[in-house]
């Protein structure tokens, strides 16, 4: 009897156990240096809608979803799209995690090490399918970040945070988009990831790489397609 019952838990658990084999890690710019803020928050917040549609598939249903803020350069949410969905107060809390604030300094070496952070960990508990989101202006604060500060684009990407060793250091990757790139640094930005770029799409990733105009367009169809590795 036992056994039985034990047979009958597994067949249930196994959607749920299939479901989580899909993530979203979603890098987002809640700093001061984010370009045209205004403009991008109804932007941002599409992008949450997308996720929060997740919950209308029974593939997204109950992925794990993880919120970087660059500013912070940590997580700073962490659910399921059925979260978002059902759950008024969560669904606010995302939201108010991505709020940019014009006080704040941007660490994109912190949130990319906080990306290499949480693709291991997913690779870990053998999450197979990882769809990985960067909305920012690729914009990075000079240390110390004060007023005086001064900012020339195009600016060079960051020599520290490793984002091309962790985007080619995964299986796991699914997906690579970009949004709300700065038109002043996509050439150096897409010279700069070219190794990761090649290495995601030889793969069989998919990987966009937008600039504000281009991500307004983008955003009226979803970004994320749900296709389960076998």
């Amino acid at each position: 009897m036992k056994t039985l019952a034990l047979l009958v838990c597994l067949l249930a658990a196994g959607p749920v156990l299939a479901q989580e084999r899909i993530a979203v890690e979603l890098v987002m710019d809640d700093s001061g240096v984010l370009l045209d803020a205004q403009e991008a928050r109804p932007a941002a917040m599409m992008l949450l809608a997308h996720l929060k549609a997740l919950a209308t598939k029974r593939a997204g249903a109950n992925a794990t979803v993880e919120v970087i803020s660059t500013s912070l350069g940590r997580t700073v949410w962490s659910g399921t799209p059925l979260s978002i969905r059902r759950d008024p107060a969560r669904a606010q809390a995302l939201v108010d995690a991505v709020t940019p604030d014009a006080q704040r300094c941007n660490n994109l070496p912190g949130a990319f090490l906080e990306l290499k952070s949480n693709l291991a960990q997913l690779e870990r508990e053998r999450v197979k399918d990882v769809h990985v989101m960067i909305f920012s202006s690729l914009v990075d604060t000079p240390r110390p970040c004060n007023r005086l500060a001064t900012i020339t684009l195009p600016q060079m990407p960051p020599a520290e945070g490793g984002l091309n060793e962790t985007l080619s250091g995964t299986p796991v990757i699914r997906s690579l988009s970009f949004f709300w790139v700065s038109p002043h640094q996509k050439r150096v930005w897409e010279e700069f990831l070219a190794p990761s770029f090649d290495h995601l799409r030889s793969a069989g990733a998919r990987v966009t790489f937008l600039d504000v105009e281009r991500t307004k367009s983008a955003l009226r169809r979803s970004p994320i397609v749900l296709e389960e590795t076998p």
